[in-house]
């Protein structure tokens, strides 16, 4: 029977990042959307007509389609014979709060204590209660109820028109109540300077205290640094991080191209990584480098060598802080045609592509532009120099 766990919190709190970023393990089971286990629900979904169907129907089949998906995804979980962990998106007590924030909506009573009744009555009538989780936490955002509704509407894609204002009133209102009357195990709450993967690991941490599952150790917590190397065509981008490897000793460093973690991938899927969105690329590369750093528990650092797409670095950078060094070799085009072993044209076709996929970008935001038009040997101490400081800063 595996280990039951809730993700909750606010919209736009950032709960299915986070679980996207939980190991990917066949005995961790990440469960989302309701739409899954629910016929009707999973055909307004696909037909767009989700939205209209949340507002317009009667509360008794809200509550019906809503709880009765609870149910199977809440069974379906339990016969799962791999998974040892469970993580859902939103628990029980989280679709709760949504209903009777949705009862409250409707009737534009401000009414709570009704909403509660109603959704209790429906409950009770059609017998739709379901098991929760043995472990709910609870994301916050913002200071005060105010905050976080300020957060939330500000991350909507669109303005948020009255009653989506509303609804997310009453519903953190409702959470706010279910937080102290302690319906959720453990809250983390968000600060302005709370980067994504330091909630990731403070989530890590609280999940290895409950379920004592090694799995859920923080994110490359066997690793120094992963530096990422970009960088236009014949930059001396493989050089230096053979050099730099070597320096370290092969008992401790590790040097791979991009494409051998995305091989990695690809052969996990079934299919190319690059069919994947940019976002589910990231995603999928963070967790290989998990996977291998686990596999290789005695390696300090890796190098990855031929990063070009901005989305993906932005991103690893963006989960993973200070743990990724994105590294930039500047290379004079002189210097560059003069080092090749190819021809000017195929340079310059290379560099096309890299230029297309925002190898410029990350150039941009980069954590260092590493000049390499002197000695190799010169260029090398200085990418030394910088991981000794930036490991000390760190």
């Amino acid at each position: 029977m595996p280990y039951n766990v809730s993700l909750n919190g606010a919209d736009n709190v950032g709960k299915t990042t986070q679980i996207g970023l939980l190991p990917s393990h066949y005995t961790i089971s990440k469960l989302g959307g309701l739409h899954e286990k629910d016929t009707k629900i999973g055909d307004m979904h696909r037909q767009g007509l989700l939205r209209h169907w949340w507002w317009e129907s009667t509360d008794e089949d809200f509550v019906c389609s809503i709880f009765g998906a609870l149910a199977r995804r809440h069974w379906d979980s339990m016969t799962n014979t791999h998974s040892v962990v469970t993580v859902f998106d939103r628990g029980v007590a989280m679709f709760e709060a949504v209903a009777v924030a949705v009862i409250a909506t409707k009737r534009a009573d401000a009414d709570l204590d009704k909403a509660r009744t109603t959704l209790q009555t429906i409950v009770e009538k059609h017998d739709l209660q379901v098991p929760k989780e043995r472990l709910a936490i609870l994301l916050e955002h913002g200071e005060n109820l105010n905050e976080s509704l300020q957060i939330t509407l500000s991350r909507e894609d669109n303005e948020p028109d009255e009653r989506y204002k509303m609804y997310q009133f009453f519903l953190q209102s409702e959470i706010e109540r279910q937080e102290r009357l302690g319906v959720y195990q453990h809250a983390i709450r968000i600060s302005a300077s709370s980067s994504i993967g330091d909630i990731q690991n403070e989530l890590r941490k609280v999940l290895l205290q409950h379920t004592g599952n090694r799995l859920f150790l923080p994110v490359l917590h066997n690793l120094d640094s992963v530096y990422v190397i970009s960088g236009l065509s014949e930059s001396g981008k493989s050089s230096l991080a053979e050099g730099f490897c070597s320096y370290h000793g092969t008992a401790q460093a590790f040097r791979a191209k991009i494409v051998y973690f995305n091989n990695l991938l690809s052969e996990r899927l079934g299919r190319s990584v690059y069919s994947l969105p940019e976002k589910d690329q990231a995603q999928g590369l963070f967790h290989e480098l998990e996977r291998f750093s686990m596999d290789h528990y005695w390696l300090r650092l890796i190098t990855i060598e031929s990063m070009h797409r901005h989305s993906v670095a932005k991103w690893l950078k963006t989960w993973l802080g200070h743990k990724v060094q994105i590294i930039y070799v500047d290379t004079a085009d002189a210097k560059r045609l003069d080092r090749a072993l190819v021809t000017p044209e195929v340079i310059a076709s290379n560099d096309s592509l890299k230029i297309e996929r925002g190898v410029e970008l990350i150039r941009l935001e980069a954590d260092l532009v590493l000049n390499n038009n002197g000695p190799f040997a010169d260029t090398l101490s200085n990418l030394i120099r910088y991981a000794v400081d930036s490991r000390r800063e760190g």
